[in-house]
């Protein structure tokens, strides 16, 4: 993949109808930035609070079913190891 990206950077620098590569999302020391390294520094949850989440959202007018089962999955995906 670096050998294509490469190539890509070097095509661009010769030709002016050739776009420069999009930024690399990875860094090139392998450490998370951005929404990933957030996401796996984030701070624990309550355990009591993500129990009552769902059960809060149902309350809420129209929309309560639909929030109560986007905050399961929520859990989910938080709580996955």
């Amino acid at each position: 993949m670096d050998v294509i990206y490469r190539a890509h950077e070097w095509l661009a620098d010769r030709f002016s109808w050739i776009q420069y590569p999009k930024p690399r999302v990875r860094s090139l020391s392998g450490h998370q930035h951005g929404w990933r390294a957030r996401w796996a520094t984030r701070p624990p949850m309550n355990k009591a609070a993500a129990i009552c989440l769902p059960t809060v959202m149902l309350f809420v007018p129209h929309i309560g079913v639909f929030l109560a089962i986007a905050s399961v999955i929520f859990l989910f995906v938080y709580f996955k190891n």
